[in-house]
């Protein structure tokens, strides 16, 4: 199973985006190969927010682009929304006593607690999640 960061789907919707073409590509391709894919409703709701910011401006989404986006996702097999367990949160916990995050990397951290706990890889483009011990994650843009 790979678990989707937020920003792996911005970018995938963004065609405007430099990243958009890499992002769009692994995604669509994992998706057609059956490989499972899942992503927290709370990731879902990010790629909303962010696409229809309005300090974007002209370039911020409709909504209604962004839920077709999503609704798309969900309508692919292989796709599957993905919550925490009952280990969740020790894990977490144990990610949080060890590498000390703050802020807005505990949302990282909540994502890696998730894949640790699904025996799940991690999709990113956000190369901090190396700092996570046992965590496998993939930046579908290659290499840092």
């Amino acid at each position: 199973m790979y678990i989707l960061d937020a920003n792996v789907l911005i970018y995938a919707f963004r065609r405007d985006s430099p990243q958009h073409g890499a992002c769009y590509a692994w995604l669509s391709k994992t998706l057609s190969s059956g490989e499972s894919v899942a992503a927290p409703s709370w990731v879902e709701l990010t790629v909303l927010r962010i696409n229809t910011l309005p300090s974007l401006g002209d370039l911020a989404a409709a909504p209604e682009e962004v839920f077709a986006f999503l609704y798309g996702l969900r309508t692919q097999p292989s796709y599957q929304l993905v919550e925490p367990g009952t280990n969740h949160l020790a894990i977490l916990e144990s990610l949080c006593q060890s590498q000390n995050p703050r802020g807005n990397d505990l949302n990282d951290a909540f994502l890696a607690a998730l894949a640790l706990e699904r025996g799940a890889t991690l999709v990113s483009t956000d190369q901090g999640f190396g700092r996570f011990p046992g965590l496998r994650w993939l930046n579908p843009l290659g290499p840092g």
